[in-house]
């Protein structure tokens, strides 16, 4: 009888660590509208038109997968919120939305945080905020956007290999400083492409950024330096492919190895 009863609590606690084992690998997991990801999930289906504000959050020991679907707000709040450090948002199938939100994906919390292979559409804000520090956004769209295609807000943030195209206002604009941009594909915003607005210290690099109707990469008026624009296309802008409106042009920051057309000052190059 004694052993009978070892027995038994030995396949219990089997099953327990078992699930738990799961639970730590990722599996496919029934994430809801309003929820709280707190261990590793993987979505199973659309979160459609979600009303809860955000209609997911993600902290702790969560990351998310988003396995090709949709999450949609009611047409206001934020779409994913990350919070806490080191958290990861990704999409291993390919195919994902987030959309109809105030904003898509807002990156907050203590950073570090990675987010790869996500399509923020039809937001109305902005499709993506990066508000902590030292987050990499990746291999990401933020597309076709009502607002800006990616608020890069907090310190230390890289931004690669992603587009920002077809929004509203910018394709991304840079407030927090030492920002890295890069490989990303800033074009046919309806406002500007790239436009740094405050921070100081970072580079600009290798992206292209055509067709927008101001200007392709722009340095607001307000004293920035540090920056390094190197190596990116800018042709065929409304306004100045390139222009830097810091009084004088090009104090403190650098302009070299570009192609484009037109420049509102010759220091840029």
């Amino acid at each position: 009888m004694k052993n009978g009863n070892i027995n038994s609590l030995r396949v219990a606690l089997l099953s327990v660590a078992g699930a738990a084992s799961l639970a730590l690998s990722g599996v496919a997991s029934a994430v809801s509208c309003g929820d709280t990801v707190t261990a590793p999930a993987v979505l199973t289906g659309d979160i459609a038109f979600c009303a809860s504000n955000p209609a997911v959050t993600i902290k702790d020991a969560g990351t998310l997968d988003l396995n090709g679907y949709t999450v949609s707000c009611a047409g206001s709040g934020i779409g994913i919120k990350i919070l806490g450090a080191d958290r990861t948002l990704e999409d291993t199938a390919g195919g994902n939305s987030i959309a109809n939100c105030d904003t898509g994906v807002s990156v907050e919390g203590d950073g570090g945080h990675l987010v790869q292979e996500v399509n923020a559409t039809g937001n109305f804000v902005s499709g993506i905020a990066l508000w902590s520090a030292g987050n990499t956004l990746e291999f990401s769209t933020s597309n076709g956007n009502f607002g800006m295609g990616v608020r890069v807000m907090g310190d230390g943030n890289r931004v690669r290999n992603s587009d920002m195209t077809g929004n509203s206002l910018q394709g991304v604009k840079i407030v927090g400083g030492n920002t890295l941009l890069r490989f990303n594909d800033t074009s046919f915003n309806v406002t500007s492409g790239i436009v740094v607005a405050e921070g100081s210290g970072g580079i600009i690099a290798e992206n292209i950024s055509d067709g927008n109707g101001t200007n392709g990469i722009m340095i607001l008026p307000y004293g920035q330096v540090g920056f390094l624009i190197v190596g990116n296309t800018a042709t065929g802008n409304a306004g100045a492919d390139l222009a830097d409106h810091n009084t004088p042009p090009c104090t403190g920051n650098v302009w070299i190895r570009n192609t484009f057309d037109t420049a509102n000052h010759a220091c840029i190059q």
